[in-house]
This record gives C-alpha cells, structure tokens and sequence, in this order.
C-alpha cells in the first residue's frame, strides 16, 4: 500500500550533500540552509536569462522563491523562527529544487545547472530534517489548537507572519505525514491543499495574479506528473478507507484532466467510512501512548494558558526582593517572583545581562549537538522526539561569566555549587520542545553515590521568546515564560531528599521565535547546612503524582 503513495519529486538526499545536521531541531544552521538556497537561486537565474522565452513557467515559480528571500533578507532572525517559513524553506531544497533540475535539463541538455554537483560545501537538509520540520508544525498545530487553514496562511494564534503555503506545500506536507502514518494530519493537510488549488482554479486570470502575489508559487496548475501523483495519493487513502478525501483528490484529478481513464473504482462519494472503521484508521502511530493520557493533554491546557493555579495556591504568593545567602545583597538585593511555595518555584529577574548573554550563546554555538534524553549509564546518548533541541556543554572555569553565574546562583539560593554539572546551553528549534520529565534521576545508578541525585535545577533564560517556548508545571497547573536575563529556580526532592514528583515540567513548543536556556543542575552532596531536613520525612504529599494518569 505504502509503495503506490509516491512523494511529489526527488526525495533522496541530494547523496554526499546531505550531512545529517538536524537543522530542524535548532534555530543554529539554519542560515546556512536560507545561504545555498540564495546560491542556488543566483545559479538557476542564470541559466533561466540564457532560455527566457521557453522557461516561463519556471520563472513564475523562482519570482515566488525570490519574493519569499526578500522578505527573509529584511529580518533573517525574525524569518527562520516561523515554524511554517522553516518547513517551506526545508521543503524547498529537498524537494523542489531537485525536481526543478530535473525539468530544466529536460528543456534543454546544454544548460549546466546541476544540484547536486554545483557549490562545493552547501548545506542541504536529509529526509530527516524535513520529516523533524513537518512533524513541528503538526505538533505546534495539536498543541496551540492552530487552524489549519491559518496555519497554512502563514498566521500564527492570529498573528501573521509570513507567507501563505502554496497548495503544493500543502500537499507535499500531507504526503509526509501519510508516510509517516499520521492519517488524521494527512487528511486535513490534503483538503487544504485542494481547497487551495480549487479558489485558484476558479479565479479569474487578472485578479488571480493580484490575489497571488503573496504567494505566486501558488498559481501552478498541475502537469501530468502531478496528476499522476494525486491520483496515487487518492488510491491509496480509497484503500485506507477514506472515501471522502479520496473522492475530493480523485475529483481534483479529472477537473485538469477530464480525459483522464481511472483503472480503479472510487465509488460514490456518500460511501464515506463508518464511525467504528474512521477509529481504526484514525491513530498516527506519532502519538505514542503517553501523547493519549489526560495527564499530556493537562499539559498541553497549561501551555495554552487555558488553566491556571486557582485562588487558594495564588493567595500567598509575593513579588519582592530578596537579601539571598551574601551580605552584599543587602546592599543589591535580588527581585524575586514566586509561582508556588510547596514545591519551592521561583523566578529570579534581571541575573545575567545582554552582554553576558551574548558571551555565552557565541561560546555554545561552535559546541551545539542535538539533544539526548536520559541515558543509561555507560550507554549511548539516545535522540528522540521527546526532545527536540540542540545543547552545548561548558565548564564553568573556561569565561569569567560562568563562574559569575555560580556565583550569583549560590547567593540567591544558599547553596552550595561545588557539586554541580557543567552548564548546558540549549536552543530550541522549528516547534522545539520537551515533553513533561523529571529533572531527578530515579534510579540512583544514574548519578554518582558521593554526589547524590539533582537536588535543584536553575534555568537561565537567554532569550525572549515570541510565543510559546514556556516552562510548564502541569501538576502545578502554570507555566513561565521565558524572559532574557531571567533566572528559573526550584527544588527537585524534597527536604528529607525523597524525590518531589510534583516538580515534573516540561518545555511547550516553541510557536514563534528562537528559545535560548542554559541549565544548571545542583546536586545534593554538602547541602546539609544550607537545605537541611525536618525533623519527620516530608515526601508523602507527592507519591501520588509519581503515576501518569
């Protein structure tokens, strides 16, 4: 079933120019992608200049890319932190541009425009990164409850930004996710995409040309070899056993090709399938068990800001300032925010400066490597979908900074940072995230005996963040968002150092912008005086969180 559904294009890795660098999980590298775009495009205007007059339609299709490089030119940041131009962008050079070579040595075999062999060193996205980019847009989709119909215009949570998606971004964007066995997404992309094809279909020629000058890659009417593929794609949903999107792409099929002869049966378009068989085929084998518990769709209320702490845990709580461990802070007293007292959660403001900041993302950047998630010990480093990011680990004695950062953190909370892991700095790319966890390890082979397990974690804050990107609490009902500068603090265990399991938190997906932290993880070893325990154990009021709902 899965071979008939053929990918619009060349979907190989462009071979030895494919490196495997999950652009999609960083905002970093990005650029390089938008650099070898803006060569290739420089390369095929050449060649386009050399036979104008029989290449119109291409040049149709690079006045759109252009449009989209002039509007990435006037913000490059503000560009490539929207999730839909990064997706665009990714689909572009690893579909597109292959297909557009394939067609320009078709017109004539003269012209020397070839991807894969021209500009040693670009960068091309891998299968992997436009699969990471499609998956970011559905999962900001799930998470924030985007319209598709907007999220395709380019309009995020009712902000635009950008572009609108051309029908045939839709429709590539659909194919992915069929591949990927994502059938609920698949269906609403594909319908999208048709819809955006027939408004064009039916649009007057003049005033089709001014409705599309946001997004002239739109006005493509589909060759036979579209066709072809829609008419795959609608096969292989019919035998999925949805009807009704098959019927609509099938449809689509004979509006441009009425002499078109099917070798397969649709049946009518009332034979839509039944409750019962719609369930069967509508679980993406993305959404792993945990992604379906009441406890993940909590979370995804709190990143939405839809529940919040309730009066009786809010009545408490105080903005003040706060005299820390040090008699220097007397004199400069820390302002100090608390979002819960039992678990201790609290915001420390303006702790790092711009500057410093900008010392500690240009020393991650060369050292950044895509995120893992908790390792066995001794074992391999382990990428995930859970996690979706790029870190960089730096020892605090190698810039005054970062010993700076300790220091200010021991003087704000009375502890002790002899026994704490290196900084990690972390940047959070195309719908970058990280699904509820627990920073503890539970099982004490995981962290070194004479060390104790993570008693504290500290989140700087090192940039804004447009939307989303927030630090969620879900069983605290609340989420922090991210502030440059900014200091996020709170206890792991409890006072008797039984793990505190209220404390799980997670990282929303970052719907706009670029997410910059770095964490520090303090362990509990020589924090007897400064966090000493109660007379009785306190861990009982959290065990009932320890299993996920």
């Amino acid at each position: 079933m899965r071979s008939s559904f053929v990918l619009l294009g060349v979907l190989s890795c462009l071979g030895h120019l494919c490196r495997g660098s999950d652009y999609f999980s960083s905002i970093t590298g990005l650029e390089e992608l938008l650099q070898t775009e803006d060569f290739l495009l420089r390369n095929l205007r050449t060649t386009t200049n050399a036979v104008r007059t029989s290449l119109q339609q291409l040049e149709s299709e690079l006045s759109s890319i252009e449009q989209e490089h002039a509007v990435a030119a006037k913000d490059t940041e503000n560009y490539l932190t929207n999730p839909v131009n990064v997706y665009r962008l990714m689909k572009r050079l690893h579909t597109d541009w292959p297909h557009l070579e394939g067609r320009v040595q078709q017109i004539a075999d003269r012209i020397d425009f070839n991807v894969t062999q021209k500009g040693d060193g670009l960068s091309f996205p891998s299968q992997e990164d436009v699969d990471g980019a499609a998956l970011a847009l559905v999962r900001l989709q799930s998470t924030y409850k985007l319209d598709v119909a907007q999220v395709a215009a380019g309009i995020l949570n009712g902000i635009k930004y950008g572009s609108d998606m051309s029908w045939q971004d839709c429709f590539v964007l659909g194919q992915q996710l069929f591949e990927m066995e994502d059938y609920n997404n698949t269906k609403v992309w594909l319908r999208e995409s048709m819809e955006r094809l027939g408004r064009h279909s039916h649009s007057p020629s003049p005033s089709a040309s001014a409705s599309a000058s946001a997004s002239p890659a739109s006005a493509s009417i589909p060759d036979s070899g579209t066709l072809n593929r829609m008419e795959a794609v609608a096969k292989s949903l019919f035998q999925l056993g949805d009807f009704d999107t098959a019927y609509e792409l099938s449809q689509r099929v004979l509006q441009f090709d009425p002499k078109r002869i099917r070798n397969w049966h649709l049946g009518d378009k009332g034979a839509a399938t039944t409750p019962e068989e719609a369930e069967d085929m509508a679980l993406p084998r993305h959404s792993d068990s945990y992604s379906l518990t009441q406890e993940f769709a909590h979370y995804e209320k709190v990143c939405r800001g839809e529940v919040g702490p309730s009066p009786r845990q809010e009545r408490p709580l105080r903005c003040r300032y706060s005299q820390g461990s040090h008699p220097y802070r007397r004199l400069a007293p820390l302002k100090l925010e608390e979002h819960s007292l039992d678990p201790f959660v609290v915001t420390y403001h303006d702790m790092l400066s711009p500057r410093k900041v900008s010392d500690l993302r240009l020393m991650a950047v060369p050292r950044m490597h895509r995120s893992t998630v908790n390792p066995l010990p001794g074992g391999q480093n382990k990428k995930s979908s859970f996690r979706v990011s790029k870190n960089a680990w730096l020892a605090y004695d190698s810039h005054p900074t970062m010993g700076g950062m300790l220091s200010d953190l021991s003087d704000a909370t009375g502890l002790d940072m002899t026994f704490c892991e290196q900084l990690q700095v972390a940047n959070y790319g195309v719908g970058g995230h990280y699904e509820p966890h627990w920073d503890f390890f539970r099982d004490p082979s995981h962290y070194p005996a004479e060390e104790g397990n993570r008693m504290a974690t500290a989140i700087f804050y090192l940039s804004d963040v447009e939307q989303g990107g927030a630090t969620a609490f879900p069983f605290l009902n609340f989420a922090v968002k991210p502030q440059l500068g900014n200091v996020l603090f709170w206890y792991n265990v409890h006072r008797s150092l039984d793990v505190d399991y209220r404390t799980k938190h997670a990282g929303c997906p970052v719907l706009k912008g670029s997410k910059w932290i770095g964490n520090v993880w303090i362990h509990e070893a020589t924090q007897t005086f400064a966090r000493p325990c109660d007379v009785f154990r306190d861990h009982e009021v959290s065990l009932e969180y320890e299993i996920i709902k």
